[in-house]
């Protein structure tokens, strides 16, 4: 596993997420009407302020120790979003499990039906896709694996179990977000069931991220056994709790805290108690849901007498965590004493938000080229372009160069317009072998292209794309080639006829500074003169097109001529488009 959270469709959409992430921006860095250009100079797409981009909905599921959340989100192009909706069960995962590791069969089925309800649930909302981590009861019980066996058999969805400093990032990733943590340290804290997570960062990173195994209810379950509990198991409690946060301490080393953050619904309940004993009705989450460090001795002192039943009554208690509070109650009280923590501020974002944060880093790239790229297929180009680091200014001035050709010389080649966008593709990604090898990056343009996982294709088109690459530069087609043996037989006149405009076009941008203007195509009965218009020296371009008109020479049975237009005939210039 590795521990970055599975994502799957949500079962019963039927719907799939198209594109992976770009690992390289350049693409994107760029305004929107700069990114590619518009006609006159590049592939058309409709302007994002003249219309509504697309936004997309994502679901995140986190299932914990104690609850199990789902959260849905709508997510615009440019990486903000918006909450759908919300909902938690206390299904407690993890109960009666830290002694042996294991997840009773009791547990299990409450957790898949509460799995199924999120399921359902994201499917009305139009979810159409579900990313879902579990933590440490699933990660530490033998019988974690046929826990997510039965979610993916019984339910379609991939419960992807996240490690525990995975866990601590995305915790971070979700408070970072939430809270403006500046540049100094802030110690951030998620007092789960099952573990601890404290981080040490400020707004740019995370110094430290770390796991205990503390957890609310494990801790309850492995030293609290009385009720009221005994004065020896707190004892022995407290004392668990302060050997290992030594380490810890050890690891940070002494420093100065702007702030303490806790997160969990655990840590927002203790709060909740301590608002509701300073007489507060009517909370106020941002400036209330606070805690110094007198209020959790205070706290802690009053519950430690109380039985169950008792702790029950206390204003504000979630009777779903009552059995967890005093442990957790400890817990935070031994962290701030610690520490040296005077006050602790509760975020109510925590993993789930942490969840939709990280998706929308890694594909923020491919949220922003959705809105500029409606069209699937282009879009699946320019990732694997983008992936590749290729040349994209002179890919598309190839590109539009090629299609030129293939527009004015329609009556020669005779082909289906179909081909016209496979040659624009085969263009775009001509080039992209150099991440390989510079020699014979050609052979590895079609490798790339071939395995590349284009979208919207099919397999024989590929195939013609792949082979344009393929064909580019060097030798011609030949039937004992293994690329042109994949081509089926119908699309091979197609890919020969295609090809020699290939060649021209990528010569005439030989210098890769598209000094080409436009093309001018006259035909005549035995050769087709080509015009090439430019303002700039263009003696390199016009020299390499002519080494390479040979093949088109053989493959239509006419002599070229290239040379430069003749000034007078710059209005009659054929302009460059898609």
């Amino acid at each position: 596993m590795d521990g970055r959270g599975g994502s799957v469709p949500v079962p019963g959409t039927g719907k799939e997420e198209i594109g992976t992430a770009v690992s390289t921006p350049a693409l994107y860095g760029a305004a929107p009407d700069t990114a590619f250009p518009l006609p006159s100079g590049g592939i058309r797409r409709q302007s994002a302020a003249l219309r509504k981009p697309p936004v997309t909905k994502l679901g995140a599921i986190d299932v914990g120790t104690n609850s199990i959340h789902l959260v849905m989100v709508e997510i615009s192009p440019d990486g903000d979003f918006r909450i759908l909706g919300r909902d938690k069960h206390m299904v407690m995962l993890g109960r009666g499990g830290f002694v042996q590791h294991i997840l009773t069969t009791q547990a299990m089925n409450d957790g898949l039906a509460a799995l199924h309800r999120f399921v359902k649930m994201a499917r009305l909302k139009g979810i159409t896709r579900l990313k879902a981590v579990a933590t440490s009861a699933v990660r530490e019980a033998k019988n974690g694996g046929t826990f997510v066996s039965r979610v993916r058999d019984e339910l379609g969805l991939e419960l992807q179990v996240i490690s525990a400093e995975e866990e601590s990032r995305l915790i971070y990733l979700a408070v970072r977000h939430a809270i403006d943590l500046g540049e100094g340290d802030n110690l951030i804290a998620d007092i789960g069931g099952g573990s601890l997570e404290v981080i040490v960062g400020n707004a740019q990173r995370a110094e430290v991220l770390a796991s205990l195994k503390l957890g609310a209810s494990r801790l309850a379950e492995l030293f609290l056994h009385s009720d009221p509990p005994a004065s020896d198991e707190l004892k022995a409690l407290r004392h668990h709790v302060e050997q290992n946060l030594k380490p810890l301490a050890a690891r940070i080393g002494p420093r100065h805290f702007e702030r303490c953050i806790a997160t969990s619904g655990t840590v927002q309940n203790l709060a909740t108690i301590c608002a509701y004993r300073r007489g507060v009705r009517e909370i106020e989450p941002v400036t209330q849901l606070r805690i110094d460090r007198a209020e959790v001795k205070a706290l802690l002192s009053d519950l430690s007498e109380l039985p169950r039943a008792d702790r029950l009554k206390v204003a504000g208690m979630d009777a779903r965590r009552v059995d967890a509070i005093l442990p957790a109650a400890i817990l935070l009280n031994s962290l701030m004493r610690t520490f040296e923590i005077a006050e602790v501020q509760h975020c109510d974002s925590a993993l789930r938000e942490g969840v939709i944060l990280d998706h929308i880093a890694r594909h923020r790239a491919g949220l922003q080229a959705r809105a500029i790229w409606p069209d699937p297929r282009v879009r699946s180009v320019l990732y694997l372009g983008e992936r590749c680091g290729y040349r994209r200014e002179h890919a598309e001035q190839v590109s539009r160069l090629a299609l030129s050709l293939f527009d004015q010389l329609a009556d020669l080649h005779g082909l289906d317009v179909r081909y016209r966008d496979l040659l624009k593709y085969g263009c775009l990604l001509h080039d992209i072998g150099y991440l390989i090898s510079h020699k014979a990056h050609h052979k590895h343009s079609y490798y790339l292209i071939r395995n590349g996982e284009l979208q919207g294709f099919s397999e024989s088109e590929i195939e013609v794309i792949a082979n344009l690459a393929r064909y580019h530069r060097k030798g011609r087609p030949k039937k004992s080639h293994y690329s042109y043996q994949n081509l089926d037989k119908a699309d091979r006149p197609a890919v020969r006829r295609l090809l020699p405009l290939v060649r021209l076009a990528d010569a005439l941008d030989r210098t890769h500074y598209s000094v080409v203007n436009a093309l001018t195509c006259r035909v005549e009965k035995e050769r087709v003169i080509l015009s090439v218009h430019t303002q700039k020296d263009a003696e390199l371009e016009l020299w390499t097109a002519d080494q390479n008109k040979r093949l088109f020479e053989k493959e239509y049975g006419m002599t070229i001529e290239v040379s430069p237009a003749p000034p007078n005939e710059e209005a009659k210039a054929h302009e460059l488009h898609d």
